[in-house]
């Protein structure tokens, strides 16, 4: 297997072993405490990885035996029959093992795997942000009306259709509409008609989060991520001529681009026209990889970066660093401060260390005057954040926050 194959295929391992980390499977860090995780997805892209980790397969067929209750038989059929067949037949036995070992009645067909105990496994620790959706399903049940609370705790001010929520919930369009009608009479959801459609969205979401608590900052849209990182770990694999490597990746591109389109991020991968592309896409897969993965991102790699901050409909701030390409992470996550700033004044000072902090052309730290930095980020956000009502957001580019604090450091009398 080439480098580039074996970096796909170690950095697609690290992204289970840290989503698994935070349902309390022991073996890795958790690099995605900030991050709603989506547990029947994970279960299938677990059971796609395979033999390539026999301690993680172990670890999590574990896991899944002792808190099998947790787990929604109905998704887990209805994402199967989404998936490619080579995944249905590894999760197929990853389901048999299961069901010899609990009472689950998980679908799929094969023969059970040989089971052997890492550990012992206990239940996971509901009051972890990660955890949102095992939470609801503790509240209310598994079922569509958890999915559905889910979907609409992740964007509360927008109001979607029962066709969307259906598809994103990975439910039955009956169940979504038997959920949004139960949910509406109990006055938690509310309806408004809109064109010759119902659109549906929360009607006290500040409430709904007072009662979960621990909310995460993003809740990624997992099922196309898997299905990216399981096409890339696969042509990474194939043992492809040069010659038809330009040939191998427009299929592989065509076979992603409806996944790329649902995350948005379709119009940030290189297009794949001639040979000398093809090391540009595979630069992209290494950054798209390590970003869900949690790694850091390589030093002096040039990004497009801004700044986005929200004032919550149901109080509190919100602040999101968005590149080019990439998902949304959350203020300063990387350094691992992932506890929720708790007003506009420590976003803003978040936003001014990750701007100001760096030398941007070399990747090395500065030591900028902590004081004089809190005095200019707090003016900024008196003057352009604790204005924003609630329900608003702001963005802001690095090279805007960067001009910014140079005029103010030349207001103050300060030297660069």
């Amino acid at each position: 297997m080439s480098r580039f194959g074996q970096e796909i295929d170690a950095l697609a391992l690290d992204l289970a072993w840290s989503l698994w980390a935070e349902l309390g499977v022991d073996g890795a860090s958790r690099r995605h405490d900030w991050q709603a995780v989506d547990l029947e997805p994970l279960i299938i892209f677990t059971a796609h990885l395979g033999g390539a980790d026999s301690r993680l397969r172990a670890s999590t067929i574990d896991w899944c035996i002792t808190n099998a209750r947790f787990a929604s038989a109905f998704r887990l059929r209805h994402l199967a029959e989404r998936a490619s067949a080579d995944t249905r037949a590894a999760f197929g036995r990853y389901s048999a093992t299961v069901r010899t070992h609990a009472k689950a009645t998980w679908p799929g067909e094969g023969d059970p795997l040989t089971l052997f105990h890492p550990e012992r496994i206990g239940s996971p620790d509901l009051r972890r942000p990660s955890l949102v959706q095992l939470r609801l399903r503790a509240l209310v049940g598994v079922s569509a009306r958890a999915e559905v609370l889910k979907l609409m705790l992740a964007d509360p001010e927008r109001p979607q259709p029962a066709s969307t929520l259906a598809e994103d919930a990975a439910y039955g369009k009956g169940s979504v509409a038997q959920a949004l009608d139960m949910l509406t009479m109990a006055g938690i959801v509310q309806v408004q008609p809109h064109g010759n459609r119902l659109l549906y969205r929360l009607a006290r979401p500040g409430e709904l989060a007072q009662t979960l608590q621990w909310l995460p900052s993003v809740f990624p849209d997992w099922w196309p991520i898997f299905s990216i990182v399981e096409a890339l770990t696969s042509y990474a694999r194939e043992s492809v001529p040069a010659a038809s490597r330009l040939a191998a990746l427009q299929k592989l591109l065509e076979h992603i681009d409806h996944d790329l389109h649902r995350l948005g991020i379709a119009e940030h991968v290189p297009r794949v026209v001639v040979p000398a592309s093809v090391a540009e896409f595979e630069r992209w897969a290494m950054d798209f990889m390590a970003e869900q993965a949690g790694h850091v991102q390589a030093a002096g790699a040039a990004r497009e970066v801004s700044y986005v901050i929200h004032h919550l409909s149901f109080g509190g701030w919100l602040g999101t660093v968005n590149m080019a390409g990439r998902q949304p992470r959350p203020f300063d996550s990387e350094h691992g401060h992932t506890e929720e700033a708790t007003g506009a004044a420590e976003l803003v000072h978040f936003m001014f260390k990750d701007v100001v902090g760096k030398r941007h052309r070399r990747g090395e730290p500065l030591a900028p005057d902590d004081a004089l930095l809190q005095v200019i980020s707090r003016e900024f956000a008196e003057e352009l954040v604790r204005p924003m009502r609630a329900g608003q957001e702001a963005t802001f580019t690095a090279e805007f926050v960067r001009r910014w604090h140079e005029n103010r450091r030349r207001r103050f009398g300060a030297t660069a």
